[in-house]
């Protein structure tokens, strides 16, 4: 049940992977569109950008190629245009590692490495450019589907956890607010699902420079007046690699922690 929910949140994090609507294209490509998310690192300086990535993929040579712009930490804009890289697998799982050198590299930017991630059962997309400007690291639209949710009682200390919901961080174009989804989300410690899904606008958002800061006093959800969220504090962290959180809802406390991807030498 958790991979239908997993595979509704790819829908928006990367397009689904859907093809752009060429009929010729060939069956063993598929390219898509994707919200890229980008901070340049500079020391304790952090510049937000966001760009629209397109990506092709290539089942029968295992390759994957993309274009995309960020603003560096001296605020100029750069575009990357990479050229095929090969996809390797991460263990047996359907994460994918790619990466290329300098000499591969073209677009307005000088690029001394560029490598990353992506994973073919969420979509989730992230990379590392390395540059004389500095470093960037750039994702799709945050989706943590690996993560475990600890769910606590205060009043008299019954707890559980569960591993069945997954969190989306959406991030508008300024990276200062977001819509955060969650799925499958349990509001008591009976084990049920109550909702498969449900979400929260207007979250503040604070690049750092190991990930974000994303923070509600209070957080509606799209249910009129259910599931309402206090005390939300998340912290992405290790390049957004791992997230740790908590939140309140109906008197319990939440928290949330676990890696972005599994089985990388990333985690």
């Amino acid at each position: 049940m958790k991979k239908i929910f997993i595979y509704l949140f790819a829908l928006m994090a990367v397009a689904s992977f859907t093809s752009c609507g060429n009929e010729d294209e060939p069956v063993n490509k598929q390219t898509f569109t994707s919200v890229i998310n980008c901070r340049a690192i500079d020391g304790d300086q952090v510049v937000f950008s966001q760009d629209n990535a397109n990506v092709e993929l290539n089942y029968t040579d295992m390759t994957i190629k993309f274009d995309a712009g960020y603003t560096d930490a001296n605020g100029h804009t750069a575009t990357i245009t990479t050229p095929q890289m090969k996809l390797v697998g991460v263990s047996s799982t359907t994460i994918y590692k790619f990466q290329a050198t300098a000499s591969q590299q073209t677009g307005s930017v000088n690029v001394e490495s560029l490598g990353g991630y992506i994973d073919f059962a969420t979509g989730m997309m992230w990379y590392t450019v390395h540059a004389s400007s500095g470093e960037v690291v750039c994702t799709t639209q945050l989706l943590y589907a690996y993560v475990t949710t600890s769910i606590t009682n205060p009043s008299n200390d019954q707890n559980g956890k569960h591993q069945q919901s997954a969190y989306l961080f959406a991030l508008d174009s300024k990276g200062e607010i977001c819509t955060m989804k969650v799925s499958n989300f349990m509001s008591t410690l009976s084990g049920a699902v109550d909702v498969p899904e449900v979400q929260y606008n207007g979250l503040t958002v604070t690049p750092t420079v190991d990930g974000y800061k994303i923070v509600a006093d209070e957080a509606l959800s799209n249910y009129n007046g259910f599931y309402t969220l206090t005390d939300v504090d998340f912290t992405l962290n290790e390049q957004c690699m791992t997230i740790n959180g908590t939140f309140k809802c109906n008197g319990l406390e939440y928290k949330v922690s676990g890696p972005l991807y599994i089985n990388t030498s990333s985690n």
